[in-house]
């Protein structure tokens, strides 16, 4: 009896093991915290902006990426842009960044290849709404709070004006006008040489 008793005890044991272990360690994203100093050096872009789309790039089975399109209100390192796209993974146990649309952030961003990628741990926080440089009084949501490390590493901000929405195309109206100013001028003309002929 108390053979079945041990030999049940190891295989549930086993089959715990089995299951629990590369579960947990494939689970939890592992970050070092580095030094303000070092994100802003370690980063080829950062920048606070607001989240205008969301996309999924890859189905999370198969490690999945996301692609956040971010208009920006002020650039600290790197070409200052109206917009930046930046690849993440799509989970947060493959330490995925999770970006909500419609709310602001701060980002740091790396080259990878001709994208910008960021992840859990690069240091990204979420801001409150608005388009103002950061003050050590905003109270961030999520990681760590601003401080004056931080804003003494990000520097000053290039600020970043919204782009201005095209110029509606008039070539049509113009087109209409000219053609109605011909009919016009072509039923006075006619007009005249009708009461002329009287």
């Amino acid at each position: 009896m108390m053979m079945r008793v041990l030999a049940a005890f190891s295989m549930a044991t086993a089959l715990f093991l089995v299951t629990a272990g590369p579960a947990t360690a494939a689970s939890g994203c592992s970050c070092a915290i580095p030094k303000p100093r070092q994100q802003v050096s370690g980063a080829t872009a950062v920048f606070s902006a607001t989240v205008t789309d969301v996309r999924v790039d890859e189905p999370v089975l198969n490690g999945g990426s996301v692609t956040a399109s971010l208009r920006a209100d002020h650039v600290y390192k790197g070409t200052p842009t109206a917009e930046f796209k930046v690849i993440t993974k799509a989970e947060g146990p493959a330490c995925g960044y999770k970006f909500v649309e419609g709310a602001r952030y701060l980002v740091f961003a790396r080259s990878r290849g001709s994208e910008l990628s960021t992840s859990l741990c690069s240091g990204n926080r979420r801001l409150p709404t608005g388009d103002q440089p950061l003050r050590l009084s905003d109270r961030t949501q999520g990681m760590r709070p601003l401080t004056p490390e931080l804003i003494t590493a990000l520097g000053t901000p290039v600020r970043v004006e919204a782009a201005s929405p095209p110029a509606p195309d008039r070539t049509g109206v113009m087109v209409i006008a000219a053609l109605a100013g011909a009919v016009v001028l072509a039923g006075i003309a006619w007009a005249r040489r009708r009461a002329r002929a009287r």
